[in-house]
């Protein structure tokens, strides 16, 4: 009886599995090869694997992390997918963690080669990182893992739709990003969608875009200094050793810019930040 029972048990938990749609395997990688057990981790245990590092993906709302070696000639590396819950959230690790600009990828929304240990991707819901933990990785060998690795996953290659938020126009392609808590160091600051953008020159600025589901305008309006522009209210504060920062808030929501030496020319790139985020830039 008991037997039955226990078979009776085992069947339910495989169904389970099957209909929850987890995925207690790794995908297979063409090319290299499976060099060990996948191991499995959760928001609440994962620091027992990557200890103070976990705080950062917690932050974004990780769901599971699924880790397991692989290896090709002489190299082996750790292939690390984190399942981040909405491709914003695995777009907001991966700009965080990224040592550089994201580069397009035919299989992938974004990917960083750092040679010769690491190397990152971005696909849909799920966070890649690829660490070498024998031999070394090359520009080659990284760039096509990391289409091995993509091509094995689901999920969109496309950037997450939020980033239609960012005006368009000066914005410099792959200096995107978005912060959940404490962008500029400022824990006022949370939901934000960010970019560099062209100025004068050599020169280039942040704009950013706050999330509309974020409430901020009246926490910074009871911190930031006002000041009247025209029909608009701006709250500015300085941030040390990296200018002024200011906002203002639009019928679509709150913007703003950092990185400005004085007011002027902190007002001078906010109007331009918000004409274009105003006339449909933003797509």
């Amino acid at each position: 009886m008991k037997r039955i029972l226990s078979l009776a048990v085992l069947a339910a938990a495989v169904s389970f599995l099957a209909c929850s749609g987890q995925k207690p395997d790794f995908p297979e990688i063409a090319g290299w090869t499976q060099a060990g057990e996948v191991l499995t981790y959760e928001a609440d245990n994962l620091w027992e694997y990557i200890n103070g590092a976990a705080e950062l993906f917690v932050e974004y709302d990780v769901q599971t992390c699924r880790t397991a070696d692989f290896a090709a000639d002489d190299v082996t590396v750790t292939i690390d997918l984190y399942d981040m819950g909405t491709p914003l959230n695995a777009f907001g690790v991966f700009t965080r963690e990224s040592p550089g600009r994201m580069a397009p990828s035919p299989q992938a929304t974004a990917t960083v080669v750092s040679p010769p240990y690491q190397a990152l991707l971005l696909k849909g819901s799920t966070y890649v990182k690829v660490n070498a933990v024998e031999g070394e990785l090359t520009d080659t060998m990284g760039a096509e893992l990391l289409e091995a690795v993509a091509a094995s996953l689901s999920g969109q290659t496309e950037y997450p739709e939020e980033l239609a938020l960012l005006p368009e126009s000066g914005k410099i392609a792959g200096s995107e990003g978005y912060q959940r808590q404490g962008f500029l160091g400022l824990t006022e600051l949370t939901d934000c969608l960010y970019a560099e953008y062209a100025g004068d020159g050599d020169q280039t600025w942040l704009g950013f875009v706050v999330l509309p589901s974020a409430s901020v305008w009246d926490a910074l309006a009871g911190e930031w200094e006002p000041v009247e522009h025209g029909a608009l209210t701006v709250l500015h504060r300085e941030i040390p050793y990296r200018g002024l920062v200011g906002v203002v808030q639009t019928e679509q929501g709150v913007v703003g810019v950092s990185g400005a030496a004085d007011q002027a020319e902190l007002l001078d790139r906010l109007d331009s930040f918000v004409t274009r985020f105003r006339d449909g830039e933003a797509r």
